[in-house]
Parts: C-alpha cells; sequence; structure tokens
C-alpha cells in the first residue's frame, strides 16, 4: 500500500526517509505514561530483550 506524502505527492518508500529519531514498526508495545519518566535504562532494555529473547530498540512517541 502506497501513501502519498504531503509535501510533493510522492508515493516513497519508507527505506528512503530521513528520521531525526528511531522509528519503528512493532506488533506490541510497552507504554509508559508518567510524565516523571522518558526512557528505558540500558538494563531495563537488557532485561526486556534477554525476557523476549529479541532485542528490542526504544523509540519514543511524537503525539
Amino acid at each position: 500500500m502506497a501513501l502519498e506524502v504531503p509535501c510533493c505527492g510522492a508515493a516513497p518508500s519508507l527505506d528512503v526517509f530521513d528520521n531525526d529519531w528511531p522509528f519503528g514498526f512493532a506488533r506490541f508495545e510497552i507504554g509508559i505514561w508518567n510524565p516523571e519518566r522518558d526512557w528505558f535504562g540500558d538494563e531495563e532494555l537488557a532485561t526486556l530483550s534477554d525476557t523476549r529473547g529479541h532485542p528490542v530498540k526504544q523509540v519514543t512517541a511524537h503525539i
């Protein structure tokens, strides 16, 4: 499915976008809804990776 980008009307593939922040597509998410906390620490990410048996990547949502 191609989506038109509003800037020029083109329908590029996702791998050509230049993003300032990491982004990703996932089948699940772990959400932190706490204004006192922003990111998982390195140890927490390692624990999540070990628990899942697969590397994880932290991506913040800009809503």
